[in-house]
């Protein structure tokens, strides 16, 4: 029998979001949780993969997380949200597809090669700079160590988050389908050993812009250049009043250029923000009147301060009205539907392997 659609998506807890994570991925859920079967999954265990050298603020952080899931439009009466680590069958599906997941394949994933090479780039620098370049972790407490198993058999649990809800659809942008395809080949592995329990998940392309931070560079916290989902009024007037403009308009009646220059120089953060938090004509408009010099980047930052204040006072006023007490009530109720979905899958991965 054919099953109906179901969305899986979920997101590392590294604490509260910024407006790159909304107009990347938050945003697009919201919208699919009124057309879909959703689940968004807290993926704890996957920050391990990566940060288990300090877990220290892994629960805080994910209700800081899901506050902000909360305040952007995800209402738990719509979709279920959950933490992973509380649904255990994620754990025993991943070791029963790894029983199936060669080795190569592991290996020969693009993330896990990209980022040995930066481990290898970092202790490089650190060498040259007469640092210590010992794995458990730098100067700062900062783990450098991912030849671990887990980091390397990370792409297994994450087909097993999708395929334990027999996941049919996963939003991604057109640079993770890779990440996707791992995951439709490790199900296809599993049902030539056993029978056809998983159909393969496919892709929900989504259209993800490009949010620049404060300095025009990717936004990230690590940059120390990014907006919170719900920064409070006085912090958001001041980080749009510091923004990045085009660094060649010494006075307001230079012509400027807010898309990128030629010359790989990134283009105004300003700019930007205008094209996701006004309108068409707006945009349109405010590109002519800058190339022509008839308007100086303080009155553009004006404008575009009046145009993420609402935005950001009704991301505010939801999260506000939610109490931790309130997000672990969610977690709860999300635990227990996702796991009686997750026992029946179980109950048929057992049965095609008899294990039963």
């Amino acid at each position: 029998m054919k099953r109906a659609d179901i969305v899986f998506s979920g997101m590392r807890p590294t604490g509260r979001l910024h407006i790159g994570n909304y107009w990347g991925a938050l945003k697009n859920w919201v919208g699919l949780q009124n057309r879909y079967s959703c689940l968004f999954c807290v993926a704890d265990w996957h920050m391990l993969t990566t940060g288990y050298n300090d877990t220290s603020h892994i629960q805080e952080n994910c209700r800081e997380m899901v506050l902000d899931w909360l305040a952007a439009g995800l209402d738990p009466s719509k979709c279920v949200i959950f933490r992973q680590s509380d649904v255990p069958e994620h754990a025993e599906l991943a070791l029963m597809l790894g029983m199936v997941t060669p080795l190569s394949m592991l290996e020969h994933n693009p993330t896990w090669k990209e980022q040995l090479q930066e481990l290898a780039k970092t202790k490089a620098g650190m060498a040259a700079a007469g640092e210590a370049t010992h794995y458990e972790e730098n100067k700062q407490g900062v783990s450098y160590e991912l030849r671990t198993f887990g980091f390397l058999g990370y792409p297994v649990l994450q087909a097993a988050d999708v395929l334990l809800y027999h996941g049919t659809k996963v939003p991604v942008g057109q640079d993770q389908l890779p990440h996707l395809e791992l995951s439709r080949e490790i199900a296809r592995k599993f049902n030539h050993a056993f029978g056809p329990v998983f159909a393969e998940p496919q892709p929900l392309l989504t259209s993800a812009p490009k949010v620049p931070g404060t300095d025009s560079r990717k936004m990230s916290k690590s940059y120390g250049n990014a907006i919170d989902l719900c920064e409070a009024a006085a912090s958001l007037e001041t980080k749009v009043k510091a923004m990045y403009t085009d660094p060649t308009r010494k006075r307001a009646t230079d012509p400027g250029h807010p898309e990128p220059c030629p010359e790989n120089e990134p283009g105004c953060a300003v700019f930007s923000l205008h094209t996701l938090y006004a309108d068409e004509a707006f945009v349109k408009a405010r590109g002519e009147d800058c190339r022509a010099g008839r308007l100086g980047c303080s009155a553009c930052k004006k404008d575009l301060l009046a145009e993420m204040s609402g935005p950001f006072d009704a991301f505010r006023a939801r999260r506000d009205s939610y109490k931790v007490s309130d997000v672990d009530a969610v977690l709860s109720s999300g635990a227990e539907k996702a796991r009686a979905v997750a026992r029946e899958t179980m109950a048929e991965v057992r049965a095609a392997m008899r294990l039963r």
